[in-house]
C-alpha cells in the first residue's frame, strides 16, 4: 500500500471518529422536543422500587420514596426475602413503609423481585425505579409528561454524581460521558434505545405487554420492555430529566466487573455490532489512526506529540460540552477518568468477548436466560407486607 493511501486512510478514520464524538455531544446535550401534554399528579403514580441488601436502602433513597408517598404516590418497595438486608434500614427510616416480600424463579433475579410490585401497581402510571436514585416529584412529573400525549414508554436515564473515589469517577465517566451521551444522541435521531434509571409507562401499556412478562423476553429487562412497547406500535423515548444517582466510594474491581457484565449483556442482544464498533471510534483508536496518517506524511515525533495533544483536548472538550449542557460537572478529575475509560475500551471488549458468564447477584444470567425466560409454572410469592 502506498504511503499516501495509508496516510489518507488514517486521517479519514481519525476524522470519522472526531465527527462522531462532536455530533453525538451536540445531539445529546439538549432533550428531544415532545408535544405538550397534560400534567400528571403524584396520585397518578405507582412507584415500584426493588431493593436487595442494605446498600440499596440508603437514607437518601428511602427518604426520597417517603416524600413521594407523602405527596400521594403509591410506593411499592420490593424485597425477595423477609430477612433481606434492606428491610432493617427501611424500617428504621420509615416504620410503616409498604414493603412487599416474595421471589419468582425466572432467569432474572431483578424481575423475580419486581414481579409482585408490577402486579400490585394500581395507579394510572407505573414507574420502575433503580435502587439509589434520588427522584423527586418534579422530576417524576416532567419525565412522565410524554405519556400524556400517547408515548408508550419513557426511560429517565440516571446521572451518576458524587463519586467518592477515582474508581467511582471512572464509573461516572462510563454512565454519564459515554452511555448517556450516545443514548441521548440516538434518541434525538428517533432511534429506540434502552437503559436503566426510571422506566415509566401507563398501566394500560404495562398490561398490553403482559405486565412483567414484557420485561423478561431478552436478557436485559430495559431492552425487553422497549422492544415490547414498540411492538405494540407505540413510541418510546428518553425523559427530559436525569435523576441523580450518588455513587459514593466504589472499588476498581467492582466497577470493572460491572462494565464487563454490561458489555457481555449487550453482546447477547441484537445491538451487538454497535458494541464491537465502539472501541474503533474511541479516543485511542482514532488517535492511533491519526498517528498513522501523520507518519504517512513523514511527521516527526514533535508533530505527532502535538497531534495527540490537539486530538485529546478536542475529544475532552466535546464531552465537556455535552456534560455541561445536561447540567453535569466536568473538571480535571472527570477528564482523567474519561481518558482512562477511552484507553481501556479495547481491553473491555476483549474481556467481554473472552467469557460468556454474566454474574449478577449470584446468578449467571448468560447461562440461564434462554432456557428459563418463558413464564414460570408456579406463581411468585404473594407479596405480603412485613
Amino acid at each position: 500500500m502506498e504511503p499516501g493511501t495509508l496516510a489518507w486512510l488514517g486521517f479519514g478514520w481519525w476524522g470519522l471518529g472526531t465527527v462522531i464524538q462532536w455530533v453525538s455531544a451536540g445531539l445529546a446535550r439538549t432533550p428531544r422536543k415532545t408535544a405538550a401534554g397534560g400534567r400528571y399528579r403524584a396520585q397518578d403514580f405507582s412507584i415500584v422500587a426493588p431493593m436487595a441488601g442494605a446498600e440499596d436502602a440508603t437514607a437518601a433513597y428511602v427518604q426520597a420514596l417517603r416524600r413521594l408517598a407523602d405527596a400521594g404516590a403509591e410506593i411499592l418497595i420490593c424485597v425477595a426475602r423477609p430477612d433481606d438486608g434492606a428491610v432493617a434500614p427501611i424500617r428504621a427510616l420509615w416504620p410503616d413503609a409498604p414493603v412487599l416480600v416474595g421471589n419468582d424463579d425466572t432467569f432474572n433475579p431483578k424481575m423475580n423481585n419486581v414481579r409482585k410490585g408490577l402486579e400490585a401497581a394500581a395507579r394510572p402510571v407505573v414507574a420502575l425505579c433503580d435502587a439509589g436514585i434520588g427522584l423527586d416529584l418534579d422530576d417524576l412529573l416532567r419525565a412522565a409528561a410524554p405519556l400524556a400525549t400517547g408515548t408508550g414508554l419513557v426511560l429517565a436515564l440516571k446521572a451518576a454524581e458524587a463519586p467518592g473515589s477515582f474508581a467511582a469517577e471512572v464509573e461516572r465517566a462510563y454512565i454519564d460521558g459515554h452511555q448517556a451521551r450516545f443514548l441521548f444522541a440516538a434518541d434525538r435521531l428517533g432511534i429506540a434505545v434502552a437503559s436503566g434509571g426510571v422506566t415509566l409507562m401507563t398501566r394500560e401499556t404495562l398490561e398490553g405487554i403482559g405486565n412483567w412478562r414484557g420485561f423478561n423476553r431478552w436478557i436485559a429487562d430495559d431492552y425487553s420492555v422497549t422492544r415490547s412497547v414498540r411492538e405494540l406500535g407505540l413510541e418510546t423515548c428518553l425523559g427530559a430529566v436525569m435523576p441523580r444517582l450518588p455513587l459514593g466510594r466504589r472499588s476498581w474491581s467492582a466497577v470493572w466487573r460491572r462494565q464487563v457484565r454490561w458489555a457481555r449483556t449487550r453482546l447477547r442482544l441484537p445491538v451487538w455490532p454497535l458494541v464491537l464498533w465502539e472501541p474503533a471510534i474511541g479516543w485511542a483508536a482514532t488517535g492511533g489512526a491519526g498517528t498513522i496518517g501523520l507518519l504517512g506524511f513523514g511527521a516527526n515525533a514533535v508533530v505527532i506529540s502535538a497531534g495527540w495533544a490537539v486530538h485529546t483536548v478536542g475529544w475532552l472538550l466535546a464531552e465537556k460540552w455535552f456534560m455541561t449542557g445536561r447540567g453535569l460537572s466536568f473538571g480535571m478529575r472527570a477528564a482523567a477518568a474519561a481518558l482512562l475509560r477511552e484507553a481501556l475500551a479495547p481491553v473491555l471488549i476483549v474481556s467481554a468477548l473472552w467469557g460468556r458468564t454474566i454474574y449478577w447477584r449470584g446468578t449467571d444470567l448468560g447461562g440461564q436466560w434462554r432456557e428459563t425466560s418463558r413464564e414460570p409454572t408456579r406463581d411468585a410469592a404473594s407479596g405480603k407486607s412485613v
